[in-house]
């Protein structure tokens, strides 16, 4: 008999039940995973097996995580998944090749936050935390795989921007630990990773407190890590030949982690916050002898070539910054133009780098949202990167830096089956990431919004409607109809996902309140009038140009921001000048160096045997002076200079200068800092270097600052405007480093800091001596164990190093100093070491203890007026350095300012008021003796064969303060011409002006996001005077003005 309807539903519910305890029984009592599907077929798909090879139609086999087959001839298994992918690309998966976790979760080994509290000493005050490095900022040991997984955030906007895998990199920290390649899946954070243990992560900075206090510091500490795992490799391997033959050296797990690193194993990942930063991490690379990358900042546009030719593997961000805001006059006041610059030309930052010959691959890191990865790509494509380059760039040349290409950054048998799946080309306007593969799972990319830009053709009772979608960073909506052409905006727009919502006023179609919905490129939905009847909507999106350029029309994601905002302002390209004047050092235009040159018919001080000569020749052959004379016979190609009614004078040599130093000058943390070196820390960018030229100084000597009895390593640079750091560097000097004496190293009188030994100039005196004393029982160690009567090797102390070098007379003292009693205690201390001191500098109590100087044979350079500006030099005398002088001292006069730099010459016209000394001895005083204090007086100084021919030629007695530089030449080349720089000036302002309106413009129609990189970077500050005693910095440019100069310029604007 049959069931009733309700009965034959209760039996089937009946059967369901048992049916279903039946199968739960059969179930093991595990956790068992469902049986999800491992074999799949990705069928009809156009297929980039790898860059510039493409499959037009094809399928793609998945088995068990891995590519079973690829190829347009490839059946599906039959136990395949089908996946339909008609009208969609696979591509390899990417590869972000350097990600930090979005949130400051500590790994093993990451250094806590520190403290609040007066500044430590040194980092080694922290309690012991096992057998590591002393220093919280050195943890090679900690490992990205030991610690947190990525959130899950930022693993689902990694996908969404198409990666399916991530270099991981710890966060925290100088020598940050171990990296690792993870997959960007759903699995357990055992399962997700491809590669541990990648690279050893360093980054070049400082810490907030404790040592290292300064960007030289955190090198010193990179530089002695490496040093110390050298030393560990070596003195481990000697003790275990004759492990009887002394006392166990130290276990250590910070320098062990470090021996794959050193033995060239395991490459180390520099990350660099500026471009200057790129050519550092491959000086310390080569000389620790570790195989290096660097991640980028950005900026590497600026010195393209010069990073090319380091041959290093580079990672490079795509975090172009947002347009400066210049909607005011006060705005535009605050806004530099090295800042529009740079907003300018980020986007073409890998075209640029292409162009020089780098191999890089990308990175979303230092991007806001990773979901916007494709769309700054897409513009660094339009500015000139290769579509193929950008692609190889996520794919095979990270692949191959990981050291996965046989595992990923193709598609092909036997590969990690990580897909990209997209609609459009990847990075095309209108492209859109559908789904990601990560090892065979697939996932669904999340909601992309910014699928909805571009432009759409609409229906709907019987009225054609255009719409013109944009969606950075707000969301932007046009319209037009056929007998309106021009766009509207519409209001109350409102996107989610893949549903827009907004209002407008269509005259055929009346007030519309619309809702759309996307599917792919289509849409649907309908439109509310105010009398309440329903409008029927749906259109298609319009395909993007056959290039891909995203420009030219309405269709796509480009055009359809180009409709709904304009054009965007910064592809519209504004050329920077390329001549002499204030711009930037990577813009300079570097005049060639003529082969021969001659000043015709000047007063030529020569500073040397010659003296002042009167209607003279200066002939310079290849850079060196070849004759200073009358009627000098010059080559027939020689340029010639006319020298009638001018003055050429060596150029001024600055003895004490901090004019270029990037990164604070002073290491404050230690009273004893012989490690760090200025040289590292050389700001070629420096806009102060291109202002001293235009005061005729052609070389500064770049001291540390003066907080420490023994501060750190010296540069001697020529002023080579343009040029990288290592080509400022003097190839000529003698090494020099900075002593300091009285109260700033003693600090006791200060009102932060009072807590560092020494607190007075007894305890400086101990400190000093004390380092001698470690110096020479450094030197002795090592002595011994290369005699054999010491087994295993001294440790490699770079501080004790730099010390020793002075006790052996190869490293030059140039010691801060103004009272005559710590002058004698130096000179004195110096004596009984058997060395002595190179020079005393400010010295302004010099003259009470000026036949004891010239004994000694120490050269003193002081300032020419400063007298009197504190207690400490109380009883200085504006005398000083003519009494120096008159005594046999080699005086001369420096500047410890940058502007000061810039006015030498009137400096040493002081000495002809305060003396009376002769005109061509004082021209001396900034020019012949700075080069004697500094050992280099047989190339530069004088005017005399032979010697560089650095010059300067002045429009009158260079001793004048009225006298005014009119070129200055560096090494036999022209650096500064003040007629060209005038002649470029009203150039430099309409380039400012251009960019100012392209950013007002930009800001108008609503500028993309950027990235997080801050402004200024570190080569646009300037230390200024406070930095000299651990104070902050400023900023140069034009921007950036005064709160007095802004006022000021209001005030005129009244008034007119």
């Amino acid at each position: 008999m049959p069931l009733s309807a309700p009965a034959a539903r209760a039996a089937r519910r009946a059967a369901g039940a048992a049916l279903a305890a039946l199968a739960l029984a059969a179930c093991p009592p595990t956790d068992s995973l469902a049986a999800t599907p491992r074999v799949h077929a990705l069928v009809n798909a156009r297929i980039v097996t790898a860059p510039g090879s493409v499959i037009p139609r094809g399928t793609v086999v998945v088995r068990d995580g891995l590519i079973e087959a690829v190829g347009a001839n490839v059946r599906p298994p039959a136990d395949a998944r089908i996946w339909d992918a008609e009208s969609l690309t696979v591509y390899p998966g990417l590869i972000d090749a350097f990600v930090v976790p979005a949130e400051a979760a500590r790994g093993p080994g990451a250094p806590a936050a520190a403290p609040a509290g007066p500044p430590r000493r040194a980092d080694t005050d922290e309690p012991a935390r096992g057998a590591v490095s002393a220093l919280r900022s050195v943890t090679p040991e900690a490992r990205v795989v030991e610690g947190p997984p990525l959130a899950r955030e930022q693993v689902e906007a990694l996908r969404a921007a198409g990666f399916a895998a991530a270099h991981v990199a710890p966060r925290r920290g100088i020598v940050r630990g171990q990296s690792a390649l993870v997959g960007l899946g759903d699995a357990s954070p055992n399962a997700s990773v491809i590669r541990p243990d990648v690279s050893q992560v360093v980054s070049i900075e400082a810490l907030p407190q404790g040592y290292p206090g300064s960007l030289m510091g955190g090198i010193a500490v990179i530089r002695q890590t490496f040093a110390d795992a050298a030393w560990y490799r070596d003195v481990q391997a000697a003790h275990a030949r004759r492990p009887g033959a002394a006392e166990r050296p130290e276990a250590n797990v910070s320098l062990e982690a470090l021996q794959p690193a050193v033995a060239g194993v395991q490459p180390v990942t520099f990350v660099a916050d500026e471009m200057l930063e790129v050519l550092r991490a491959a000086a310390l690379a080569r000389e620790a002898g570790v195989a290096a990358r660097v991640v980028g900042a950005g900026d590497e546009y600026k010195r393209a070539a010069e990073i090319a030719a380091t041959r290093l593997p580079l990672v490079v961000p795509v975090n172009f910054p947002e347009a400066p805001d210049a909607s005011s006059p006060d705005d535009a006041l605050e806004v530099a133009t090295e800042q529009l610059r740079h907003w300018q030309q980020a986007p073409g930052n890998a075209a640029a780098l292409s162009r020089a010959g780098a191999s890089f691959a990308l990175t979303a890191h230092g991007l806001r949202d990773a979901k916007r990865f494709r769309a700054h790509v897409a513009r660094a494509v339009r500015r000139g990167l290769k579509p193929a380059e950008a692609l190889a760039a996520v794919t095979t040349v990270p692949a191959a830096m990981l050291g996965v290409a046989d595992r990923l950054g193709t598609i092909a048998p036997g590969r990690i089956a990580n897909l990209t799946v997209t609609r459009g080309e990847l990075f095309s306007e209108d492209g859109e990431v559908r789904e990601v593969w990560v090892d065979g799972v697939r996932h669904e990319a999340g909601r992309d919004e910014g699928a909805f830009a571009g432009t759409w053709d609409l229906r709907g009772s019987g009225a054609a409607l255009g719409l013109a979608v944009a969606t950075e960073p707000d969301t932007v909506v046009r319209f037009w109809t056929a007998d309106h052409p021009d766009t509207q905006r519409a209001r109350e727009v409102r996107l989610a996902g893949d549903r827009l919502a907004f209002t407008l006023d269509a005259s055929m179609l009346g007030m519309l309140q619309v809702e759309l919905r996307r599917r792919f490129d289509r849409v649907d939905g309908g439109g509310l009038r105010t009398d309440g009847e329903t409008v029927a909507l749906a259109g298609w999106k319009r395909p993007a140009p056959k290039d891909g350029a995203g420009r030219g029309g309405r269709g796509g994601r480009g055009e359809g921001a180009a409709a709904a905002r304009g054009p965007d302002p910064a592809d519209d390209l504004v050329e920077t000048p390329r001549a002499m004047g204030q711009s930037e050092a990577w813009r300079v235009a570097r005049p060639a160096r003529p082969a021969a040159l001659v000043v015709r018919n000047a007063t030529i001080w020569t500073a040397g045997p010659q003296g002042v000569l009167e209607n003279a020749d200066l002939l310079v052959r290849d850079g060196r002076i070849a004759a200073v004379g009358r009627g000098l016979r010059a080559p027939a190609n020689a340029v010639v200079v006319d020298g009638t009614g001018r003055h050429v004078a060596p150029g001024i040599i600055d003895e004490h200068s901090h004019a270029a130093i990037l990164g604070n000058v002073n290491e404050c943390t230690n009273s004893v800092t012989a490690e760090v070196r200025i040289a590292d820390v050389v700001n070629s960018e420096s806009i102060h270097i291109y202002r001293q030229l235009a005061g005729g100084t052609t070389m500064q000597h770049l001291l540390h600052g003066s907080c420490n009895a023994i501060g750190g390593q010296a540069a001697l640079v020529k002023n080579r405007w343009g040029e990288a750091p290592e080509r400022l560097l003097f190839e000529a000097a003698t090494p020099t480093i900075k002593f300091a004496l009285g109260e700033n190293p003693k600090q006791s009188n200060w009102e932060q800091r009072t807590a560092r030994y020494p607190a007075s100039r007894a305890g400086v005196e101990q400190m000093i001596r004390d380092a001698f004393l470690r110096a020479r029982d450094y030197r002795a160690a090592q002595a011994e164990h290369r005699e054999g009567r010491r087994p295993l090797p001294p440790r490699r102390d770079l501080q004790l190093e730099a010390v020793a070098e002075i006790l052996e007379g190869r490293r030059l003292i140039h010691a801060h100093s103004y009272r005559q009693d710590e002058i004698l205690m130096l000179m004195r201390l110096a004596e009984s070491f058997g060395f002595r001191v190179g020079t005393f500098t400010h010295i302004l109590e010099g003259y009470k203890a000026a036949d004891e100087l010239a004994a000694h044979g120490a050269s003193a350079m002081g300032f020419s007026d400063w007298w009197a500006y504190k207690h400490e030099v109380i009883d200085a005398i504006p005398w000083n350095g003519y009494l120096l002088w008159d005594r046999g001292v080699n005086a001369g006069f420096n500047s410890d300012d940058a502007n000061l730099s810039r006015r030498l010459n009137t400096e040493a016209g002081k000495a002809v008021k305060y003396g009376p000394m002769p005109p061509a001895e004082a021209i001396k005083l900034v020019t012949l003796n700075p080069a004697k204090a500094l050992r280099v007086d047989h190339r530069v100084g004088s005017l005399e064969p032979g010697k560089d021919a650095d010059f300067a030629i002045w429009n009158g007695p260079p001793l004048s303060q009225y006298a005014r530089v009119e070129q200055t030449w560096v090494d036999g080349r022209l650096a500064f011409d003040r007629a060209a720089d005038l002649a470029a000036r009203p150039a430099f302002a309409a380039e400012r002006e251009a960019l100012l309106a392209r950013a007002r413009a930009a800001k108008k129609e609503g500028s993309p996001p950027g990235g997080r990189g801050a402004w200024p970077p570190r080569y646009l500050e300037e230390t200024d005077q406070s930095g000299n005693h651990c104070g902050g910095g400023d900023v140069h440019g034009d921007g950036f003005v005064s709160e007095f100069l802004r006022r000021a310029l209001r005030a005129g604007e009244a008034a007119r």
